[in-house]
């Protein structure tokens, strides 16, 4: 436990300094000017701040190009990191099923929970432009202090919860321990005055849910392999297997760890939007957004423990989970949307051009 709360330690200081470090002005894209509003139907134009889109609106001589549904900016090379992601794993699992050597497992699911996380990064820098706000080496440090994070805060504070209350307190908390884990490095990085381009937000938060993400999923790995003892409900745990393992570490990377990132995505893309635009007077709804997303994160994990002995009801939950999902995706792309750029009103789909903006009138 020392070596790791070390590594830990060493990860969190070493992607800090050097997130701080590698972080650099970048003027914004397009310059400032007025532009026809992509939140209105009608002759207006609207002000981009050269970082974001302001309050001010006037008349405009042209409607915006809004895009079309279901059409846009959605194919990309994100699609054939993907791809690839899904060979390594398919690889990786069938010689750990060959093997039974739980660091195959291990390796294979970090390698693929990092493709999947670089996929979906490429797939929301396409639809964001996200590149001329943060880069690649900001981004990697970045996931690399979250990474070091959960393992010296976030794994410490949950196991004290478990011995203090049981499952059920952790998982009451777990929201707000891991969420605040996962915004501590982008927080700071703020105050400091590195990245508070509400677009270079976008990318803090899906950096630090990435590190999280990739980091949790292959401590999963060991954990699910080694399980024994009393589960969520206070039954003995079933002796894994293999095949148990890789279901469980499959269904992780595709659908359990995906929410970190998005839950974190909506809490920085809404604050650092409102503190852009509004300085002070904007945190009372970015720590108000930071809240409700600590506290549906520990609803989500909170009712995996309500279907104990009732397999109808757990099955309900299972479906909400997934609900869960679908719907936290696309309240992250509602409020990532308000910052897409002007150069790329008209290029991506409806679903990603800005809407209910608010205005001076």
């Amino acid at each position: 436990m020392v070596i790791l709360n070390a590594v830990g330690a060493v990860l969190l200081l070493g992607g800090f300094v050097a997130a701080y470090l590698s972080a650099r002005e970048r003027a914004g894209v397009p310059a400032a000017g007025w532009f026809p509003d992509p939140a209105s139907m009608f002759l207006r134009s609207r002000r981009w701040d050269a970082r974001a889109w302001t309050s001010q609106v006037e008349p405009g001589s042209a409607a915006a190009n809004r895009g079309r549904h279901l059409r846009g900016r959605f194919l990309g090379r994100w699609i054939w990191i993907l791809a690839a992601t899904l060979v390594v794993l398919a690889v990786g699992c069938a010689v750990y099923r060959t093997t039974g050597n739980v660091h195959v497992m291990a390796v294979t699911s970090g390698l693929a929970m990092t493709g999947v996380c670089w996929a979906f990064y490429r797939f929301a820098a396409r639809q964001l432009a996200l590149d001329d706000a943060i880069g690649i080496t900001e981004m990697i440090a970045v996931a690399t202090a979250v990474a070091g994070a959960v393992i010296l805060i976030a794994a410490n504070a949950n196991s004290a919860l478990i011995d203090a209350g049981g499952i059920r307190l952790a998982a009451g908390t777990v929201g707000f321990v891991e969420e605040g884990t996962k915004l501590l490095v982008p927080l700071a990085l703020y105050a400091l005055g590195r990245y508070r381009d509400p677009r270079a937000g976008i990318g803090l938060g899906l950096a630090a849910g990435f590190g999280f993400a990739i980091t949790e999923t292959t401590q999963y790995a060991y954990a699910t392999a080694q399980a024994s003892g009393p589960d969520f409900c206070g039954t003995e745990t079933a002796a894994p297997t293999v095949t148990s393992v890789i279901q469980a570490q499959v269904m992780r990377i595709f659908t359990v760890s995906p929410l970190h990132w998005l839950w974190t995505g909506i809490a920085v893309a809404v604050a650092w939007r409102l503190w852009h635009l509004y300085g002070r007077q904007g945190t009372t709804g970015a720590v108000g957004a930071i809240i409700l997303v600590m506290a549906v994160h520990s609803a989500n994990d909170t009712s995996a423990t309500l279907g104990c002995g009732r397999p109808a009801v757990s099955l309900a939950f299972q479906v909400l989970r997934w609900a869960i999902l679908i719907g936290t995706y696309l309240v992250f792309r509602a409020m990532a949307r308000k910052s897409t750029p002007p150069q790329l009103i008209g290029a991506v789909s409806r679903g990603w051009t800005p809407h209910r903006l608010r205005t001076d009138e």
